[in-house]
């Protein structure tokens, strides 16, 4: 892929959409000249996802570099190649390559239920449809990660850990979710993969 515009002309104004490559790119990012403002722009956006997952999960800080470039450039590169978004499920899909990658080692179950907690808080603060909580679960766990919506005016966001029952699935693949539309988890609708 080519970037002569942003590199040839760092003055011209470069609108956000212009970008988009190079925020997901690691190596797409290095063509950028550092002065430019499009390094600043595309840098003050990878902050937010940096403090996104490192101010949620600091732990991850524990398993590589200080400043966690090693996972958060790794991922990033990853998640350019697989196409994902980033939505409430990008914890998930930090977890998922963490599993696969260098730090898989390092992958401790407490982590991995960290992660999928603040992707469940995530979703209770994102989503606006209709269901009111989202359950996920893992192949190796019998325990479920469940957000809720906020169920009165009052109430915040909860995020809880229930074990379940034996005789219930495990998610097929080694995570899987599905959705509620009651307050009662007194159904089990059956596993859904992630969402891309």
């Amino acid at each position: 892929m080519r970037f002569p515009s942003l590199t040839a002309l760092p003055d011209r104004m470069i609108r956000d959409r212009e970008l988009l490559d190079q925020l997901i790119d690691p190596t797409a990012r290095q063509r950028l000249p550092r002065d430019s403002r499009a390094f600043v722009r595309v840098d003050m956006s990878l902050r937010n996802y940096w403090h996104t997952l490192f101010d949620v999960c600091p732990d991850l800080l524990d398993m590589a570099d200080p400043a966690g470039e090693q996972i958060f450039d790794g991922f990033m590169a990853w998640a350019a190649e697989q196409h994902l978004s980033m939505g409430w499920h990008f914890y998930l899909w930090v977890g998922r390559w963490l599993a696969q990658s260098p730090f898989q080692h390092q992958l401790t179950d407490a982590l991995q239920e960290q992660l999928m907690a603040a992707a469940a808080a995530r979703w209770a603060v994102l989503d606006r449809s209709p269901q009111v909580g989202v359950v996920l679960g893992r192949a190796a766990s019998t325990g479920w990660v469940v957000g809720w919506k906020p169920n009165s005016l009052l109430a915040g966001r909860r995020v809880e850990r229930i074990e379940v029952d034996s005789g219930l699935p495990s998610p097929e693949a080694d995570l899987g979710l599905f959705y509620t539309n009651s307050f009662e988890l007194d159904t089990f609708p059956g596993w859904q993969v992630l969402p891309k």
